[in-house]
């Protein structure tokens, strides 16, 4: 029996070491088949969310609108950027309007000048020439029923634009880091913001365009002129002179080649759109305009007058991965504030600010004092506590509303309306 009761144990002991030894085999085998398991998983989930991660077509809002007092959103354009460009230039020399009083702007520079008058009850397409850099939004703002009035014969108080500031309003409709002055639309500058169209060589730091030119081929210019489409870009320039003028293509560029392959640069030719300082009297539709549409330059007409071609960045780009453009005040302006005559918010943008417009109404809605701020470069901030004293310089007691207007080239928005007692 006692032999019986050993042998029963022997086996046991068998079994159980057995037992011990296999299960911690099972439990990896378990663990790494549940490791591979969860990695799939994981994987797939991955790919799933990547999948359903809504794409951002409409470009790329960098602030929370939530975090300022007031922020409006604009939409970049709906088409192509090329055609928002040129259809831009195309709408601020479309615009029309009844001179409702005479007006004139007469002045000279060091190589270049000014001589243009318009006249009352006369109608005019395109905004203005001057030197405001007003945008075509801002500029509807002074209009009345169609009319326009103008209190000023100054190149910088006509509300306008010039060749160079209409060009930025219209790749500003989209491009907010291109802005300011020509300096960086020229290719031998550390401050070119562009891109050199083609392929021609460029000497660093040359004050002319003339330089560039003469530093090549010219068949490596024709050839750059060729490649230019809608959107881009021609542009003049001599500093030495303090002179420039830029156009922009509203087309392909046409080109003529003989048996060779060589561009003929005589029949070979661009059409472009430019703002201008003269009337265009080639037009025989009788409109009265400073805007010269659809005019063609030869290759050659360009290298005489020395033209060189440019183009964007920012045209190579998916909408996606560009900045939607917005506009906010950062703080309240309260009744109390402005009780006082001041005010410390500041408006702000992602894009270059083209105006600010502060005005008092009183209780009837006429305006009894305003503050304009415009012939802006690259301005992202604009601090209101600086404009309060003259906008309040002279005011009578009593009750008013205060409304702030601003705009980037998109559009404009009204930014607060308050009403409130001033007591000074």
């Amino acid at each position: 029996m006692k032999k019986i009761l050993v042998l029963l144990l022997v086996v046991l002991l068998f079994v159980c070491v057995g037992c011990a030894k296999e299960e911690p085999e099972n439990n990896n085998k378990e663990e790494t088949d549940m490791s591979e398991t969860n990695n799939e998983v994981i994987d797939t989930e991955n790919e799933t969310e990547a999948e359903n991660q809504p794409k951002n077509e409409n470009g790329i809002l960098t602030i929370n609108p939530d975090d300022y007092y007031k922020c409006v959103v604009f939409e970049l354009p709906k088409e192509n950027f090329r055609d928002a460009a040129v259809n831009h230039m195309r709408a601020q020399s479309s615009i029309e309007w009844v001179c409702s009083n005479d007006f004139a702007v007469s002045e000279k520079f060091n190589s270049w000048g000014i001589n243009l008058e318009w006249k009352k009850g006369e109608k005019y397409m395109g905004i203005p020439y001057s030197d405001t850099k007003v945008s075509l939004e801002e500029f509807k703002t002074y209009m009345v029923d169609g009319t326009f009035t103008c209190n000023s014969s100054k190149w910088k108080e006509v509300p306008g634009n010039a060749c160079m500031s209409s060009i930025f309003n219209s790749i500003q409709q989209f491009e907010p880091n291109v802005a300011g002055v020509s300096n960086q639309l020229m290719p031998s500058y550390d401050t070119f913001q562009a891109k050199i169209l083609g392929e021609y060589n460029v000497p660093k730091g040359v004050k002319t365009t003339k330089e560039i030119i003469s530093a090549n081929n010219l068949n490596d210019i024709y050839e750059a002129f060729a490649s230019g489409i809608e959107g881009d870009i021609v542009i003049f320039k001599d500093d030495i002179k303090d002179a420039s003028h830029i156009r922009m293509l509203v087309e392909p560029a046409t080109v003529v080649r003989n048996a060779a392959g060589r561009i003929n640069p005589s029949r070979s030719y661009v059409k472009t759109i430019e703002q201008t300082n003269a009337f265009d009297t080639q037009r025989k539709d009788g409109v009265k305009t400073t805007w010269f549409v659809d005019h063609v330059y030869t290759f050659d007409a360009l290298i005489e007058k020395e033209y060189i071609p440019i183009t964007l960045e920012i045209y190579n780009k998916d909408k996606s991965e560009c900045e939607i453009p917005y506009l906010y005040l950062d703080e309240e302006i309260t009744p109390a504030i402005l009780a006082k005559g001041t005010a410390i918010s500041t408006i702000k943008s992602n894009f270059p600010i083209r105006f600010m417009k502060a005005e008092l109404l009183d209780k009837t809605g006429n305006c009894v004092n305003s503050v304009v701020v415009h012939d802006l470069h690259d301005t992202r901030s604009i601090n209101l506590r600086n404009q309060m004293t003259k906008l309040f310089n002279g005011l009578e007691n009593g009750d008013y509303t205060f409304v702030l207007t601003s705009g980037i080239a998109i559009g404009n928005a009204e930014l607060a309306r308050v009403d409130f007692t001033y007591n000074k």
